[in-house]
């Protein structure tokens, strides 16, 4: 080997061997500017659409017209991405906004918002489970979203049975 092939190598090395160092510099200064909270809350209708428009009360905002539901959508819809969020907080509003509650024949849970998913007794987790298995197998995802929108929690007894029908009814699809 000559000395210019040996030259090459080592510089082949060199520059190797920077570019590794500088991508763990990258990443772990992208890490630490990252800084995020151990547990991501997703905003309720109500928090984003609070969030946006600063002169109404938050309890008033979950009655918005279609109208005015339309208005803020294309609201957030025209501001421009900020890029400083490795999640994009605009396309969480405007899903949030865009979401729907659906009933499915269930309006009485309603009565359990704001109830943890372990503070059901017996009766309580029954009508859950009534619900439940009276529905179709491709509502139950659905039922599931519009229980989150709702702020009702599903029984902890009951998220394994509903996982499971999802998992099958997606299986089969």
């Amino acid at each position: 080997m000559t000395d210019a092939s040996i030259q090459k190598i080592l510089i082949a090395f060199g520059t190797t061997a920077l570019i590794i160092v500088l991508a763990q510099m990258y990443e772990k200064f992208r890490k630490k500017r990252r800084q995020q909270p151990d547990e991501k809350k997703i905003p309720t209708k109500a928090d984003i659409i609070a969030a946006l428009t600063e002169e109404q009360d938050a309890s008033d905002l979950t009655e918005l017209s279609e109208e005015q539901l339309k208005q803020q959508l294309q609201r957030v819809e025209a501001q421009e991405c900020c890029g400083a969020h490795e999640v994009c907080e605009k396309e969480l509003m405007l899903r949030a906004l865009r979401q729907q509650i659906e009933y499915f024949n269930d309006e009485e849970l309603d009565a359990y918002r704001g109830i943890s998913e372990n503070d059901y007794d017996n009766s309580q987790i029954e009508e859950f489970r009534e619900v439940l298995y009276t529905m179709q197998p491709n509502e139950v995802e659905d039922w599931l979203k519009s229980l989150e929108l709702r702020e009702v929690a599903l029984p902890l007894v009951l998220k394994e049975e509903a996982y499971t029908l999802v998992a099958e009814h997606r299986a089969n699809r």
